[in-house]
């Protein structure tokens, strides 16, 4: 029980649920219909980033995609940076403002950019986000701008009506519905707990709570940590009591083991009197034994009578050479002498080995022989089909990856050589893999993990100066999507 209760909440697989997938849906539907930045809001916990990782993936079907999180350390030429290397491969630090210098770019059909951790964004690069969608679409470039933030902060965000200005367009992440948030807690519980969480207990546990998955998986460790805290308590005074005997167990025990010594040292007093009183026996007798110890060693020697003697050994004859019956090869006289049934299968072996024996002497019965056999028409022969087509570098493992899987996209590259500079420069030859997608572009991922999660987890794996590009997690299905039909190299 107490292994039970230090069982560890297992991180459940990431996957759209169905009012998770209403939220992408409103937001697909705005990112084709308007044009300007959507306000993705929730309080903490809600599963913003969540969803707005699997928004990503559904988008890379129709559109270029970046994905960057804002920290303290984000300044507006490192945000421009990351936003321009993952959309084109580009990598420079520039004060130019984002739409300049996605104009100077290859134009792309449309562009999708997720900002995450969007409260940490100051208000001079909100405002260029803005004017950047405004003026791109004036010259027919599709973007669209998804930041995903803090309710209260998004709500400021929002211009006052009686400016008449359009404003962002808010999204808000609604909690899971009760169906979904018991599936969710029934995934977050290790196997071995499953079945001391019924139904009726589940339902009281989430009856305090507003049903967001952040919120959930964090008050349900917090409910096994002290249902673990205090089976220890409990158990905790029977296990004093046997690890700490009492006085009177002790002094029993001393007792024991004294009495158990005198013992051992009586029997070697007894043992060693009793070989002193046979010492003193044997010396007061001393005649007498050497007397009876001569008398049995003298015995006297019996003559051997003749009759016991042994007969002498006669020595045989020598035997006559034994003749061995002569064997004459069969012949067709002598197959009278056998069995029918036997003679009659000689005889057809016989024809067979006679005519084998003449196909060996007459090229004749060889020639007959090789007529007798079927023979391929020429026109039949089959040509080798060809080798489909290799891609290059990684693609071919990509295609075959898991689609449920996932990796880390860390950059877009446009050329080759590009492509081996910057993964020689960051030191990511080896750990990395490189995909090649159907425009030529390259893509250089991370890792291949079971679920979304461990995608991100993997992020503190990569150099410190990768990790500040904000590698974002893909889908291998995203990128079979993208890679569509053989490249050559």
């Amino acid at each position: 029980m107490q292994a039970l209760a230090q069982q560890q909440i297992v991180a459940a697989p990431v996957k759209v649920k169905t009012s998770q997938q209403q939220i992408i849906d409103q937001i697909h539907h705005h990112c084709q219909q308007t044009d300007t930045v959507i306000m993705l809001h929730g309080s903490d916990g809600s599963g913003k980033t969540t969803i707005a990782e699997l928004f990503l993936e559904q988008a890379s079907n129709y559109a270029e995609c970046a994905f960057i999180t804002v920290n303290e350390r984000s300044t507006p030429d490192r945000l421009r940076a990351q936003i321009l290397n993952q959309l084109f491969g580009t990598i420079s630090l520039s004060d130019e403002t984002l739409s300049r210098q996605i104009q100077r770019q290859t134009p792309l059909k449309h562009a999708v950019i997720v900002i995450d951790n969007g409260e940490q964004l100051s208000e001079s690069f909100l405002a260029e986000c803005v004017a950047a969608i405004n003026q791109l679409s004036a010259v027919g470039q599709k973007v669209s701008i998804i930041i995903a933030a803090d309710s209260r902060w998004a709500y400021q965000q929002k211009p006052a009506p009686h400016l008449r200005l359009q404003g962002p367009v808010m999204v808000e992440v609604q909690p899971l519905n009760k169906d979904e948030q018991v599936r969710f807690v029934q995934a977050l519980l290790p196997e071995i707990l499953q079945r001391l969480w019924n139904f009726d207990r589940i339902h009281q546990f989430l009856s305090t709570i507003n049903g967001y998955p952040g919120e959930i998986q964090q008050r349900l460790q917090l409910a096994l940590a002290t249902q673990a805290q205090r089976y220890k308590e409990d158990t905790a005074p029977a296990d004093s009591a046997i690890d700490e005997p009492d006085d009177d167990h002790v002094k029993l025990s001393q007792t024991r083991v004294q009495n158990k010594g005198r013992g051992i040292r009586l029997r070697y007093i007894i043992a060693i009197a009793m070989f002193i009183s046979l010492a003193i026996v044997g010396f007061i007798n001393k005649e007498q034994l050497t007397d009876w110890f001569s008398q049995t060693q003298s015995v006297p020697a019996t003559a051997e009578s003749p009759e016991s003697a042994p007969e002498p050994v006669k020595a045989e004859a020598p035997q006559a050479p034994v003749e061995l019956p002569s064997f004459e090869p069969l012949a067709e006289q002598s197959l009278a002498l056998m069995p029918e049934d036997l003679a009659i299968s000689y005889r057809e072996a016989l024809d067979d080995l006679n005519r084998v024996a003449a196909a060996e002497n007459d090229p004749r019965e060889l020639e007959l022989g090789l007529i007798k056999e079927p023979k391929l028409a020429e026109a039949e022969t089959v040509e080798p089909a060809a080798a489909p087509p290799q891609r290059a570098l990684q693609t071919d493992q990509v295609m075959a990856a898991d689609p449920q899987h996932f990796a880390l996209q860390i950059a877009i590259i446009t050329t080759e050589q590009l492509l081996t500079e910057f993964r020689n420069d960051y030191d990511l030859t080896e750990s990395t893999s490189v995909y090649q997608r159907e425009d030529g572009r390259y893509v250089i991922i991370y890792g291949d993990y079971a679920s979304l999660q461990q995608a991100r987890d993997a992020t503190s794996e990569l150099p410190q100066a990768v990790q500040q590009m904000e590698p974002w997690a893909k889908s291998f299905a995203a990128m079979q999507t993208e890679i569509a039909a053989p490249v050559q190299q």
